[in-house]
């Protein structure tokens, strides 16, 4: 078979997979993975995102934004055998090609329609998401803002030339780059939105989840759909001591690993209340009152 029409083949299927609901091929995979290991709906949601990873790894040029070179570090293929069977179904490139098309968290959609979400769990509506975005970047204009640095910025690069000093009169120009954190980031809602709402403005994202499997659905989606640089850790947003978190924190190094690390030192710790003597004695009277 001749090269053109190979590329003419994959040119057919691409617009084929484009044309396709990402939701159905999900569930398409979700029916091979159960057919095969006849796990339950929870488990056998776990191994698509799982498998799902994996054929990013092995696919580098899909993935987007990593800030942290240990991205997906500790990820294994263990089920070698359906992972090669739903590659020669073309299941995996179907559902890329598709999602990239209509970007969205389909993940998320199947963790609701397959009612997995647990105690404390609450994936907002797309149609919330967006409105909420649109809400937090109102009266922001990013075309401009970088209009205007780069105008200044060759007004810089002219004037040292002529004047061979730096131009004292003018006021420095920080640089209009935006950061957006989500601290209950769940399967990266919010963030996805946020970065196919401004594709090609300087933003910088952070998300936070504590549980394990909407960690590791929200790396997928993310490396799959975000067009800007982010990280993404599992952690406990709420024992986070703010002055260990901050945007140009070392915590955030630690981000978009498939295992992760335990990130205790970065937690808020409390002193007890009998700390000093003071607090001692306070304690001491108030359990002899009691």
């Amino acid at each position: 078979m001749s090269a053109e029409l190979l590329q003419l083949m994959k040119l057919v299927r691409v617009s084929k997979y484009k044309e396709t609901p990402p939701l159905k091929i999900l569930y398409e995979m979700l029916h091979e993975i159960e057919t095969t290991l006849h796990y339950g709906r929870h488990r056998t949601w776990e191994i698509l995102v799982e498998l799902l990873a994996n054929w990013i790894v092995e696919h580098e040029d899909y993935s987007l934004g990593q800030i942290s070179c240990k991205a997906f570090d500790g990820l294994e293929l263990r089920y070698d055998d359906l992972y090669n069977h739903l590659k020669e179904l073309d299941l995996f490139n179907a559902y890329v090609t598709a999602a990239k098309n209509s970007p969205w968290d389909y993940i998320g959609e199947i963790f609701l329609e397959q009612e997995l979400v647990g105690p404390g769990q609450n994936l907002t509506p797309r149609a919330v998401v967006e409105l909420m975005t649109q809400m937090v970047y109102a009266g922001w204009n990013p075309e401009a803002e970088l209009l205007c640095y780069n105008s200044y910025q060759q007004y810089l690069l002219w004037y040292y030339k002529t004047y061979h000093v730096p131009p004292t009169h003018l006021k420095p120009m920080e640089y209009p780059l935006k950061t957006q954190l989500d601290p209950c980031v769940g399967t990266g809602r919010f963030l996805i939105v946020a970065s196919q709402m401004f594709p090609k403005v300087p933003l910088v994202l952070f998300g936070i989840e504590i549980n394990l499997n909407l960690y590791r659905a929200c790396l997928v989606n993310m490396a799959l759909l975000s067009k800007h640089p982010y990280t993404i850790i599992c952690a406990d947003a709420l024992r986070l001591d703010p002055n260990k978190s901050g945007p140009t924190s070392k915590l955030w190094d630690w981000g978009n690993r498939w295992v992760p690390p335990d990130l205790s030192a970065f937690y808020w710790k409390p002193p007890p209340i009998w700390h000093d003597r003071f607090s001692l004695e306070a304690f001491t009277k108030m359990k002899q009152r009691s």
